[in-house]
């Protein structure tokens, strides 16, 4: 879901900053009630915070004291049982970035202590003579109680001293990774890597270099190192203009641990003195080995349902007709230590362990979707560390530059570690789940992550370029697919993005055109491999079902969003011959996460909800170059901060738990005889009088 569905109800804590200067300074907060707010203090210096999902705001009032030149880092100590969704703390009561400033506070059973480096924000403060502000979002789906006391503002330690001084660093070397990667992507070279071909005990590279040269080496690359550091794995001498190269599957560091060459770029280097040049682009695998455990299944529909499991429901398989299925698959399944729990599992060598309880729950959604003949995409989500159960696993899966703003985190390919038990949690998955006799269950497509374009809050990596970002995501993409097709010769991955296309969610994130035209400069320069798109095409306001009203929703390339209104701009671009697999095949296009919402559950608004369901089933009708629609949601969520873009009721409504909306027959009759009938109702609303009127048949030029 978008970030922006959660910006419903705003909770503000007020504190008082003392004169003078010194390295701890307490604060105080000023008590409030309003509706459906109230802040009072419980004992000396604790502060309890009730909320409903509907909060008040509390009135600020200017900070007029000096503020301190040592004093930066603000902390408390909280208890909320049930987590709050983010923290903001901005600088003269500005909250217009509030996405980019988002600190997640996790759940405290018991008194817990948070702390956070606002040196930026009282920069701010100190130039205007200004104030702080506090905002706390809690969690929208229920009511919330907050305790917080002890909160001050403190020098930083000298270990945070530190970890700002790296923090530096690591800018300067995020802007020279950038140049490097860029002058790297868009040069010529004269030498070419031609095949790479991976087999199952060994890798063997083609290419060519023109004659008379000396010093040209065959480098490897491996997937947790940079390219542009020039620090390669192997390096071998090529002497002739043809070469072929054989290398063995696997190789052994110092520390006895094993890495896959499967996952390596290779890349022609030339040494003139001490001068390392890149003569050739470098180039990932491009044929497999395959144990060929797959079996072809095709799509046989266009309907589906996102974020299925067994619960009750499954009926709406058959009385739908749905032919496609994504599933939610949590990495934090995977274990370094063994409990009761658990089930133990080789990869290269080393044992990991998985979480008996969810790989069951998988289990049990995956051979039901076998036996229904569906066409299954795992959506591959990484907590951050403090969410896995196993803490040290998912310290080695949460990447590096990741920021407490994400909800989810891109993992960590930086070390060969880290790589590892990546590769062993998809591994795990990809074998159990490509068995012909589908013992477990199967998994066809694999959505790598979620909503990548607003990377930010769902697969966050830190402050990233676009390039920079690209380059990391498209690691993650390629460890999934070959890790897949290592157990199915099928298998594809996707890249997920959110509705918007040329325009971007807020500055940290990344418009979806640019990110699939990096991708294609990446694939057509290091190899094409068979990914797909999993689309979003959200109304405008995620809140407002009408989409045909979407102003910012053109026919043009150059259009800020792609909604249900202007599917045709998606649908020209995965046809134009650019975006074509080896520039012959259209790639899959899934819009895997959509649907209007019904602003509450009055008769016009579910009309208008069905309404707009029975509009963007008729656009996606038009569009041939779309594959499924997986819809989202199934059911109504309290979670979604008061959006209700379920086909079916709140399973605890009081007056018809999870009882099917209008939209849901909508959707079922679709591509039925009787869509015309059950359509009919629509076309007044929308204003219209055939569903031609709907349709944008004149070309769309893609670049």
């Amino acid at each position: 879901m978008k970030a922006n569905s959660l910006f419903l109800s705003y909770l503000f804590l007020i504190f008082s900053f003392p004169l003078r200067a010194q390295q701890s300074i307490p604060l105080s907060a000023i008590p409030q009630e309003k509706d459906g707010f109230v802040m009072s203090e419980v004992e000396p210096g604790v502060f309890e915070v009730t909320t409903t999902s509907g909060n008040a705001f509390v009135k600020l009032v200017p900070v007029e004291d000096v503020w301190p030149d040592t004093a930066n880092i603000i902390e408390f100590e909280y208890f909320c049982a049930s987590g709050m969704e983010f923290m903001v703390i901005a600088p003269n009561g500005v909250f217009s970035k509030i996405e980019e400033n988002m600190i997640r506070l996790p759940i405290a059973e018991g008194w817990s202590r948070f702390s956070y480096d606002i040196s930026q924000q009282l920069e701010q403060v100190k130039k205007t003579d200004g104030f702080l502000e506090i905002m706390i979002v809690p969690n929208a789906a229920r009511p919330t109680t907050l305790r917080i006391q002890k909160v001050r503002l403190r020098s930083a330690t000298e270990k945070e001293k530190e970890q700002n001084q790296i923090k530096e660093k690591q800018i300067v070397r995020e802007a020279q990774l950038n140049k490097d990667i860029g002058q790297y992507l868009y040069s010529d070279y004269s030498g070419t890597i031609t095949e790479v071909k991976v087999t199952e005990y060994g890798v063997e590279v083609l290419g060519h270099i023109e004659e008379g040269l000396d010093e040209i080496y065959l480098c490897e690359v491996p997937l947790y190192g940079e390219l542009t550091d020039k620090i390669f794995l192997s390096e071998t001498k090529v002497n002739r203009k043809q070469f072929r190269q054989k290398f063995s599957r696997f190789i052994e560091n110092k520390e006895g641990e094993y890495y896959d060459r499967l996952y390596s770029r290779w890349v022609l280097v030339r040494k003139k003195q001490e001068e390392v040049q890149f003569y050739s682009s470098a180039h990932y695998a491009d044929q497999v080995f395959s144990e060929n455990r797959g079996i072809k299944e095709v799509l046989k529909g266009k309907k589906g349902i996102g974020g299925f499991s067994k619960n009750g429901f499954e009926s709406d398989i058959d009385d739908l007709q749905i032919s496609s299925i994504t599933v939610n698959i949590l990495l934090s399944f995977i274990r370094l230590t063994p409990t009761d729990g658990t089930i133990p599992f080789q990869y290269n060598g080393q044992t990991y362990y998985a979480d008996k309880n969810m790989v069951e729950g998988w289990d049990r959604t995956l051979k039901f979707a076998a036996e229904k003949d569906l066409i299954v995409s795992a959506i591959l989500l990484v907590p951050s560390a403090k969410s896995f159960p196993d803490i040290q696993a998912g310290q080695l899966f949460e990447h590096p530059d990741f920021n407490t703003a994400g909800i989810y985190t891109m993992p960590n390919m930086t070390t060969l570690t880290s790589v590892n038990l990546y590769a062993a949690a998809i591994d795990f998955l990809a074998s159990r789940y490509s068995w012909p006799d589908k013992r477990y269950g199967r998994i066809h497509k694999w959505i790598v992550h979620n909503e990548v374009d607003a990377g930010w809050v769902w697969t966050n990596a830190g402050i990233k370029t676009p390039l920079r970002f690209m380059d990391i995501y498209l690691k993650s993409m390629r460890l999934v697919y070959y890790t897949a097709r290592k157990y199915n010769p099928q298998a594809e991955v996707l890249i997920t993005l959110t509705h918007y296309w040329q325009a971007r969610h807020n500055d940290y994130c990344y418009p979806g055109a640019q990110l699939l035209n990096l991708l294609l400069d990446y694939t057509k320069v290091e190899g094409d491999f068979k990914w797909g798109v999993a689309y979003h095409p959200y109304p405008q306001s995620l809140f407002e079902p009408k989409s045909w009203l979407d102003d910012q929703a053109v026919f043009s390339y150059n259009t800020p969003l792609i909604t249900f209104k202007n599917l045709e701009v998606l649908d020209a671009w995965i046809k134009h011959p650019r975006a074509l697999y080896q520039g012959k095949e259209k790639r899959t296009l899934f819009l895997s996460e959509q649907n209007p919402n019904s602003k509450d559950y009055s008769p016009k608004s579910l009309e208008e909800q069905a309404a707009g369901m029975a509009y963007a089933l008729k656009k996606m009708e038009y569009c041939d170059g779309i594959d499924a629609y997986q819809m989202h949601g199934w059911f109504d969520q309290r979670v979604e901060g008061g959006l209700r873009i379920g086909v079916r009721r709140f399973v605890d409504d009081e007056t018809e738990p999870a009882g099917r909306k209008p939209a849901w027959f909508i959707f079922q009759a679709w591509g039925t005889e009787q869509e015309e009938i059950m359509f009919e109702f629509a076309k007044p609303i929308i204003g219209i009088n055939t569903w031609e009127e709907i349709f944008y048949k004149h070309s769309i030029s893609i670049p």
